[in-house]
């Protein structure tokens, strides 16, 4: 029997994983590629579901494990998903959590509510690129103007995102693979490395690496360009979660 059901290969995903491990309480992990089930800790407590799940999925998965809760530790831009899990476990009658990532207030970046408000204002100005967005938005960057020369890609080491950037026109010699968070000291080299103008990020919080991006661009005299995210959501940081977890609350 499975007591938790944890979605999301996040960083903090995996600190709970880890943690549930340890207090050796019986965990499904839902990640979505194979790359994301290579990150996390090896328990015999442990089961991991690899690929992606639609709601439909989803309720199936919970009808089956019948878990007490499931934790929703998904990226903070992965809103379907984040919906997708609240509706399936309203309908199965599973307590979930939701983790939230704190924000951090960027006063003096230029911020952009969706990509296509973003992509218009790239198209009205020139300079190099650094784009620290994902290879899910490789497709949508292509409408940059000039983008296979002046746009470069920083993703995760993943076959699938790869191909996405390929298939979306960028050269290869255009595309980093690695795994973060980065320094500032390691973001500053890249940026400098391209000659970069301008910074595409999200604003995913201390865990995403993102206070060391900005100090970054601003050390290198870059503009940062950031696309908000989705929504407001209530739920949990991982501070607290980790707290009930350890105090046997959940």
């Amino acid at each position: 029997m499975t007591e938790i059901i944890l979605f999301g290969g996040t960083s903090e995903g995996r600190v709970l994983c880890e943690l549930l491990g340890k207090k050796r309480i019986k965990t499904l992990m839902c990640v979505a590629t194979e790359y994301g089930e290579a990150l996390l800790p090896p328990f015999d407590t442990l089961r991991v579901h690899t690929g992606r799940l639609n709601r439909a999925a989803m309720e199936t998965l919970l009808k089956t494990e019948k878990p007490r809760l499931a934790i929703d530790a998904t990226h903070p831009y992965a809103a379907e998903v984040s919906d997708n899990i609240r509706a399936a476990c309203e309908k199965a009658g599973v307590k979930r959590f939701r983790l939230l990532r704190e924000k951090i207030d960027s006063p003096d970046c230029v911020t952009f509510p969706c990509m296509e408000e973003l992509i218009g204002w790239l198209n009205e100005r020139n300079g190099t690129v650094f784009s620290s967005l994902g290879a899910k938005e490789a497709a949508a960057l292509s409408a940059i103007k000039g983008y296979t020369d002046r746009v470069w890609l920083r993703i995760l080491p993943d076959a699938a995102g790869l191909s996405a950037c390929l298939a979306a026109g960028f050269p290869a010699r255009h595309i980093i693979c690695m795994q973060g968070p980065f320094s500032k000291e390691l973001n500053a080299s890249m940026f400098r490395e391209v000659c970069a103008d301008i910074l595409l990020t999200k604003e995913s919080g201390a865990a995403g690496g993102y206070p060391e991006k900005l100090e970054s661009a601003r050390e290198c005299g870059m503009t940062a360009a950031v696309l908000s995210r989705p929504r407001e959501e209530n739920g949990l940081t991982l501070a607290a979660l980790v707290k009930l977890i350890e105090e046997d609350v959940l």
